[in-house]
């Protein structure tokens, strides 16, 4: 790869601090946001069982009666997302946040120093982040960021996907235009 760009994504962020935070809570499904009276975040438990952002709290407990449902936390958020970007950092300080729960993160030439390949640095941020945080994340490798995008919402959670140069036509080819990073309703309609 000419560029080795990650994008770490962390799954169910918020919910997943949470089940990080309490264990009791792991397995379970998990829903923040009942100060405002509607998810924000759910587990992954919670959204096989139809739970979806921005529903409100009777909804979720008729299609999820065991939900355990709390109040968003977001000084834990944002400490955790602090902790998150330095363990990124680590590998390089070519780090883009792009929100609480994600970055991305240029490791191009970070191989050589490391003595491991991109995919193997990859991997090893993904595992320090899931060991320290306990929290998982979903990364994507590819030369660019809009693919490094792609491949992190290839396989959640805890996916790791990587896009090579050869490869990306079938990733892409596979992906509806509308959920390629960057690409609205209007371009999509137009395209």
């Amino acid at each position: 790869m000419t560029k080795a760009i990650l994008h770490i994504d962390g799954d169910a962020f918020f919910a997943s601090c949470e089940q990080a935070r309490n264990p009791f809570l792991k397995g379970k499904p998990v829903i923040t946001g009942k100060e405002r009276g509607i998810a924000s975040s759910m587990s992954y438990e919670a959204k096989r069982k139809g739970v979806t952002r921005g529903m409100r709290l009777f909804e979720i407990l008729r299609v999820c009666p065991d939900a355990v449902i709390l109040s968003s936390d977001y000084e834990m958020y944002s400490m955790i997302s602090q902790r998150f970007m330095t363990i990124v950092r680590r590998y390089t300080s070519t780090v883009e946040e792009y929100g609480i729960d994600e970055c991305f993160a240029d490791i191009t030439g970070m191989d050589k120093p490391f003595g491991m390949s991109y995919e193997a640095i990859g991997r090893k941020i993904q595992e320090e982040l899931y060991s320290e945080l306990g929290c998982s994340f979903s990364v994507g490798l590819a030369a660019t960021k809009v693919l490094a995008k792609v491949g992190s919402k290839w396989e959640k959670p805890n996916g790791f996907t990587l896009i090579e140069h050869h490869t990306a036509p079938r990733f892409l080819g596979e992906l509806p235009i509308e959920n390629v990073w960057g690409i609205g309703g209007q371009t999509a309609g137009c395209l």
